[in-house]
């Protein structure tokens, strides 16, 4: 007999057979015990899986909502720290005329509007192997013996690298050996590193120097870099080939040569014992700073990942105040703008030999030209 075929002991004459379609669920059956129904036929349950499904949309919504609000935050931060202009006032020579506290200028006859969307990153290589002081004594944080400007404009994408000899001689803080400021003093551009921690009061002392160098251009951003770094950086992107502008050790004048760990180190580092080594010695740095810059670019259109290989590579051997937000939005400009590398320019001048050291004086009004063309747009 059939499952579904019952006869009931007190009518056993009564058919009590049971259709399919007679059966009900058990949220169906006000008393009594459920009958079994076969899964096959059993209702799915959709209202509940659209609630689930809405839940989950909902989720991802808030998460991608969230993500994108907090990259926004952070280009805006990022923007607001890195060109915020109010208040500033820059200086010019006799021969211009300024307006808008120095961001009009009237030259030779052209006018001039100052860029609000450049940003500023002073970029310092330090002549000592590791970041710091030695036994937290002011003066033994080493020197800056490589300085740089790196000059971003966030609305094209155009960068611009300003070397600056270390040996010109500018007005910085000078500071005893415990700490306390002893007044201003005219000396060398490298020395500027010295008076501080070796690490950001170091770094602000010689940001202050360059500044007046550029007439008070504000420089946002900074980052010092040991020599132990150079290599570890240099080899992130796969090692720099670069064409030497003079012979010194195994380098020579016009040959081409790919930098690899403690070359690099050497090819940037190297100087002669005259007066104008040093300069012959950052044309050599701008030379492979040109080179790195491209080779950076490519290697991080074959591999995104480069980005973050320089990052924590360069985080272990430096000392910065360039913050995430910071990071973000430059990245996003550079980016959507197809940097794809650098253009070079130096302060013009002429290097002296001193009582002691060579002493080098910048040409103020060719540097202030060099500045009307990197900082300044020209309008009508």
């Amino acid at each position: 007999m059939s499952r579904f075929h019952k006869k009931n002991k007190y009518d056993s004459d009564k058919d009590v057979t049971l259709n399919r379609t007679d059966i009900k669920s058990y949220s169906e059956v006000e008393d009594g015990f459920p009958l079994y129904i076969p899964k096959e036929n059993a209702k799915p349950k959709k209202k509940k899986w659209k609630k689930v499904l809405l839940i989950l949309f909902l989720i991802f919504f808030l998460f991608i909502a969230s993500f994108a609000i907090t990259f926004l935050i952070l280009q805006h931060q990022g923007k607001k720290a890195l060109t915020d202009y109010k208040g500033v006032v820059i200086e010019s020579i006799d021969e211009a005329k300024t307006q808008n506290d120095g961001k009009t200028v009237y030259y030779n006859g052209k006018k001039y509007q100052f860029n609000e969307n450049i940003t500023s990153i002073a970029c310092m290589g330090i002549d000592k192997d590791d970041i710091g002081t030695y036994v937290d004594k002011i003066g033994t944080a080493g020197q800056a013996d490589t300085n740089m400007v790196l000059v971003i404009d966030t609305k094209t994408g155009d960068v611009t690298v300003i070397s600056i000899p270390r040996d010109i001689m500018v007005d910085m803080g000078v500071y005893t050996t415990k700490g306390d400021y002893a007044g201003m003093k005219n000396q060398q551009l490298c020395l500027a590193y010295a008076y501080g921690d070796g690490k950001h009061t170091s770094c602000r002392n010689t940001v202050d120097a360059i500044e007046r160098i550029l007439f008070g251009i504000p420089v946002q951003s900074y980052i010092s870099l040991d020599i132990e770094g150079i290599g570890p950086i240099n080899d992130a992107i796969g090692g720099v080939t670069v064409k030497s502008t003079e012979t010194i050790g195994e380098f020579r004048k016009g040959q081409s040569v790919t930098l690899r760990g403690k070359q690099a180190v050497d090819f940037v580092r190297d100087r002669g014992d005259d007066k104008d080594a040093s300069i012959r010695r950052m044309e050599r740095q701008m030379a492979y700073v040109s080179e790195f810059g491209s080779a950076a670019v490519k290697s991080a259109k074959r591999d995104i990942g480069t980005i973050t290989r320089l990052y924590n590579t360069t985080s272990k051997y430096s000392c910065t105040n360039v913050e995430l937000s910071s990071v973000t939005y430059l990245a996003t400009s550079l980016l959507s703008n197809g940097v794809t590398g650098l253009k070079t320019v130096s302060i013009p001048g002429e290097m002296k030999q001193g009582d002691v050291y060579a002493e080098f004086y910048m040409d103020k009004t060719a540097t202030y030209e060099m500045i009307l063309d990197v900082y300044y747009n020209e309008v009508e």
